[in-house]
């Protein structure tokens, strides 16, 4: 599975969830595109506008992108601002386990500081690999083989959508 976007946005180590989404909002909806519309509010004014601007955008950050609380919502801010992923040295566990679960692929390369904002980029699950497109580099992503399997299927909630397909085509026994 290939996904091709173009790098939105870029960040230093350490971007975490009360950067992505502020605290005082985390009541305030349900509703996951109510995160999106205050997402990098205060931090980054202009993150909105440089993500949608693409229809599939890619953020590419240091170490440590989403430390911090372990919020869902910060998720939600960045996957509904047209991000389809976030390329990083490291994430934290809860970060790296809320984007999976949500379908906003969170992917591990050794080192990004020499992507840049307004690059192509090329993510090949199935040969686990990240080509820059623009500058001819790649990367080998770190993900196991079950991270790699539920980033194919969109996430937690892709592959429970799958096995109910599944479920309700087979044959009753």
């Amino acid at each position: 599975m290939q996904l091709r976007g173009k790098v939105a946005k870029k960040y230093p180590d350490d971007i975490n969830t009360d950067y992505i989404i502020s605290a005082y909002l985390l009541q305030e909806s349900w509703d996951k595109q109510f995160f999106a519309d205050h997402a990098f509010e205060y931090y980054d004014p202009s993150f909105k506008s440089a993500c949608r601007a693409n229809k599939e955008s890619i953020v590419v950050a240091g170490n440590n992108f989403g430390c911090g609380s372990s919020r869902e919502q910060a998720v939600y801010a960045v996957k509904y601002n047209n991000v389809i992923a976030v390329v990083a040295q490291s994430f934290p566990d809860i970060f790296y386990r809320n984007a999976l679960n949500n379908g906003l692929l969170p992917i591990q390369i050794s080192d990004t500081s020499k992507i840049d904002s307004g690059d192509e980029l090329l993510i090949d699950l199935d040969a686990r690999s990240l080509r820059d497109l623009t500058k001819g580099t790649e990367f080998a992503i770190a993900a196991t083989d079950a991270a790699v399997e539920q980033m194919k299927r969109g996430g937690f909630l892709g592959y429970v959508r799958e096995r109910l397909r599944q479920k309700l085509k087979a044959p009753d026994q």
